[in-house]
């Protein structure tokens, strides 16, 4: 089970694909007569007020936002990582799953699978929909983590993909 403290009241995470969250509140509830730990987010992006089991939030994603070091390593691998585009099939559940996990290893593999694509041929509707929520999702993380704001943020991406094509 994931440790209660480091979901303390006022504290910015990030909730999956969903993105950034306030912590409101952890407690108990009773669930069909067992005692549950549930967390009360208020999910940035979309305004909206949610509670869910603790141990079901972990599970789509919940955590701490990264740090500044994984932050820049993830900048490295946007550069020279993941050779081998996921590939995108009828509706692109792959990637969109890939994304959902949460994680920001997650979120730089579908962004530099996307680039490398885009590089070779026309993004579909879908596919551009998914690099814009991927990259706003990227950039915000980055941007809190690096303590940028939004235009050194994007500048420090740009550069990230653009490194990317030249060494391709």
């Amino acid at each position: 089970m994931a440790k209660v403290a480091q979901f303390e009241k006022g504290k910015t995470v990030v909730f999956g694909p969903e993105g950034f969250a306030r912590v409101e509140g952890i407690g108990e509830k009773t669930v069909l007569g067992n005692k549950v730990t549930v967390v009360d987010l208020f999910v940035l992006d979309s305004k909206m007020n949610v509670t869910v089991p603790l141990d079901r939030a972990v599970e789509r994603g919940l955590r701490l936002v990264t740090t500044k070091a994984a932050a820049e390593r993830s900048l490295e691998a946007l550069v020279s990582g993941y050779e081998e585009a996921i590939p995108w099939n009828r509706d692109g559940r792959l990637l969109k799953d890939r994304f959902a996990e949460g994680e920001l290893d997650a979120m730089v593999e579908v962004l530099a699978s996307l680039v490398d694509t885009a590089e070779t041929r026309k993004l579909n509707d879908g596919q551009r929909t998914l690099m814009e929520k991927v990259r706003k999702a990227y950039a915000r993380e980055l941007a809190a983590a690096l303590k940028l704001d939004d235009e050194a943020t994007d500048a420090r991406i740009d550069a990230a993909i653009e490194k990317r094509i030249a060494a391709k």
